[in-house]
């Protein structure tokens, strides 16, 4: 199959893939509209770092030991589902207790005292967060498998396989740059104040809901 070819399916599937909502879209979209747009880029390095290593795993043929070894696909489903439920109570908690504390600050407010805001996560745990959400979901592996099956020779080359796991790690980081910049516009953070409450629980909601199905799929 020709060089190019092959580059240019990679690109058009995964483009498509990394564009389809989940949860390393949600959890960039929920930095970016809960932090500022540098902590938001670090999610986005996170979720790349991932994808770059699941293609060399798929690119390598690592990805076949799940298939061989049915108990450690079992194993990856259940770890990578309850971090993402993790994910989801804790951000069900945190909305709770920011709820909770901005009632206190009103308060405080009116009765003239000084409160501390909430810190912000460091962008080491930004980055790890990303990149574990996306490494422990087994069903990117496995269409990262699909897609070298499908789009790349067997007879793959070492130069291939790396311009190809470059070419996906840097697909996810532009589309998730994209939606880190987007979402910490002034305009979507004003957009996003008015219902922040509702979106919180619901992402909270989602990530919990993702994890589940992802252990029981």
């Amino acid at each position: 199959m020709d060089y190019w070819v092959v580059i240019a399916h990679v690109v058009v599937i995964w483009v498509l893939a990394v564009m389809t909502p989940g949860a390393n879209v949600l959890l960039t979209i929920n930095t970016a509209l809960n932090h500022d747009r540098s902590l938001a880029r670090y999610s986005a390095l996170g979720v790349s770092l991932a994808i770059l290593l699941w293609a060399f795993f798929g690119a390598s043929g690592l990805m076949v030991l799940l298939t061989l070894y049915p108990q450690l696909f079992t194993v990856m489903k259940v770890v990578g589902g309850c971090y993402l439920v993790y994910l989801g109570l804790g951000q069900l908690y945190r909305t709770r207790k920011q709820r909770t504390l901005t009632q206190k600050q009103r308060n405080l407010l009116e009765a003239g005292e000084q409160f501390d805001y909430q810190s912000s996560p460091t962008k080491l745990k930004l980055t790890c967060t990303a990149f574990l959400t996306s490494i422990l979901n087994p069903k990117t592996g496995f269409f990262i498998v699909s897609l070298f099956s499908v789009s790349v020779p067997k007879d793959i080359s070492v130069a291939m396989m790396l311009n190809i796991m470059v070419i996906m790690a840097t697909i996810t980081l532009i589309w998730h740059l994209f939606l880190a910049y987007s979402f910490s516009h002034p305009l979507a953070k004003q957009a996003y104040q008015k219902v922040s409450a509702f979106i919180d629980y619901l992402t909270g909601g989602l990530f919990t809901i993702l994890g589940v199905k992802i252990m029981v799929s």
